[in-house]
């Protein structure tokens, strides 16, 4: 018994050292180009409403008001949203502010080119919690969301 619990308390140690290691900051860039305008392109993503109709990852959106949402994720914690920013049809910027174990923010900018949109998103995770760092590392892969993400968008917009 002894030796189960002084195990348990090192497993314990242990995470919470690796995670005083990690950094507290996340940065994902993903970057795609669209056929479509980024006027369209801006209306589909900053439509918050009604992301639960195209996205493979959300369950369900409940809007709180017109600038705050939370996602229900098919898996996986609800995320609360405020809109920071609005210039359309060029950029969009969001904030996390639930859960309270970490923050962060989500930016997408749409440039519009010749041949159609350069489509730029950059998330940033910032969390505080040692043990949690440790967690999102193992079990977030936010490189595979925002692709996933990307992906639902081109098929939303038939591309």
């Amino acid at each position: 018994m002894k030796i189960a619990i002084v195990s348990v308390v090192v497993i314990i140690a242990l995470t919470f050292v690796i995670g005083l290691f990690l950094p507290k900051q996340r940065r994902f860039v993903k970057q795609a180009e669209f056929r479509s305008s980024a006027q369209r392109i801006y209306q589909v993503v900053t439509d918050f409403a009604h992301q639960a109709s195209w996205r493979n990852d959300v369950r369900e959106i409940k809007v709180i008001d017109e600038s705050m949402w939370t996602e229900i994720p098919q898996k996986g914690t609800p995320l609360t949203f405020k809109i920071k920013r609005k210039v359309e049809p060029s950029l969009f910027e969001i904030e996390i502010i639930e859960p309270k174990d970490f923050n962060g923010s989500w930016v997408g900018t749409f440039e519009q080119t010749p041949t159609g949109t350069t489509v730029t998103f950059t998330e940033v995770i910032v969390i505080e919690n040692p043990f949690f760092r440790v967690f999102s590392l193992i079990a977030v892969d936010l490189d595979k969301i925002m692709e996933e993400y990307m992906h639902n968008l081109k098929q939303t917009l038939g591309e």
